[in-house]
């Protein structure tokens, strides 16, 4: 792959769009985790049912009286699509998976079909920056109060207004290049602020709207043989929906495994999700936990080892003989590393190590992942 090319991929997998209108947040108060883990949050959802937004063409505010808020619209359950030309990762979607809007923070998955990144963003001190960004994640947990060590990539930055300049943590130089600019999409036509960044192998202009954000972008070459265009096209109110591999349990067969859908608003809890998908029945066959036994928390870590803490019911109701205990635990280890994309597990009990009359784990003891 080629300098050019792994730059344009990169700007296109770092892209950020941003969103509308957010309901507020819920604490979810019986979820411990280990230190230096994210709590989840949760804000009451709607219907599941795909619901297409009608595109309104509307003219900004003049950007000397706009400010930061009005080009960061939270926005929930609400999936963009952009189309693109001259590269084949022009084209990409985003959903919200979790927003805060008391802490003015939005965390953003973008999927433009060669990989999913997960961003942060937030308004801060006349700012609007991405402070944390994972590529590859294709697991859904909250970011929302994680804290990266790295600086942050500043998109807008007050004053509103021709001219604001400042420098990214690489090096490139980002201005406000031009306000009040009219473009036309397939989504509607709209007045927006101009944002380019300027780098050795060409520029980037960005051109965000007021109660849209970001509308449309064109990367130019430095020596104009390569125009890549990204456009909003359309608006969906929906839930995003993520396919797992479930892994159960078989006397005969040891595992059988099933392809199923879970559905997320934004600001679901994955663990009460994935606690509801490990209820659920196969055929006859058991589940892989009881109907009272309680996901109490449940994360990747930085180390990739993914942490899962059950209540106590999952020991005193599993019911099971030493053979189809170690099958049920394989069963777990095996559908969480599926999702997590991992090779290990942390299983406890209680905050605890897993301990059965079958089956003793030490502390800091992991299940490996076989599948």
């Amino acid at each position: 792959m080629t300098k050019k090319k792994t730059s344009i991929i990169f700007i296109l997998l770092c892209m950020v769009v941003l969103l509308s209108a957010c309901k507020g947040k819920g604490n979810d108060n019986n979820n411990p985790v280990q230190e230096g883990t994210v709590t989840e949050t949760v804000t009451p959802t709607t219907s599941e049912e795909e619901v297409s937004v009608t595109p309104e063409v509307t003219e900004a505010a003049p950007a000397t009286e706009a400010s930061l808020s009005d080009f960061f619209p939270f926005r929930e359950n609400k999936q963009y699509f952009y189309e693109g030309e001259g590269n084949e990762y022009a084209s990409f979607w985003n959903y919200p998976d979790y927003q805060d809007k008391d802490s003015k923070r939005l965390q953003l998955r973008t999927d433009n079909g060669g990989t999913e990144v997960v961003q942060v963003l937030e308004i801060s001190n006349g700012t609007l920056a991405v402070i944390t960004s994972k590529e590859e994640s294709y697991y859904r947990d909250n970011l929302l109060q994680y804290n990266s060590d790295k600086e942050p990539e500043i998109l807008l930055k007050e004053p509103l207004v021709k001219g604001t300049e400042w420098t990214l943590p690489d090096g490139r130089k980002r201005f406000i290049s031009e306000t009040g600019k009219n473009i036309s999409t397939p989504y509607g036509d709209y007045n927006t602020i101009e944002v380019t960044t300027e780098e050795s192998e060409g520029s980037t202009k960005e051109y965000y709207a007021k109660d849209i954000g970001l509308l449309k972008r064109v990367y130019t070459s430095a020596d104009s043989s390569m125009t890549v265009t990204s456009v909003l096209k359309e608006i969906k109110e929906t839930p995003l929906v993520q396919n797992i591999t479930v892994y159960y349990p078989d006397i005969d067969k040891e595992q059988i495994e099933e392809s199923k859908s879970i559905s997320f608003q934004t600001n679901d809890i994955t663990r009460l999700k994935m606690q509801e998908l490990f209820r659920a029945k196969y055929k006859d066959n058991v589940g892989l936990i009881s109907e009272n036994t309680k996901i109490n928390s449940l994360y990747k870590g930085d180390d990739g080892v993914v942490y899962v803490d059950f209540s106590g019911e999952f020991v005193t109701e599993m019911n099971a003989g030493v053979a189809f205990e170690s099958y049920i635990l394989r069963a777990v280890a095996d559908t969480l590393g599926s999702y997590y994309d991992a090779s290990e597990v942390y299983l406890t009990v209680n905050q605890k190590p897993y301990e059965s009359g079958h089956v003793l784990m030490e502390e800091g003891e992991t299940l490996k992942v076989n599948r």
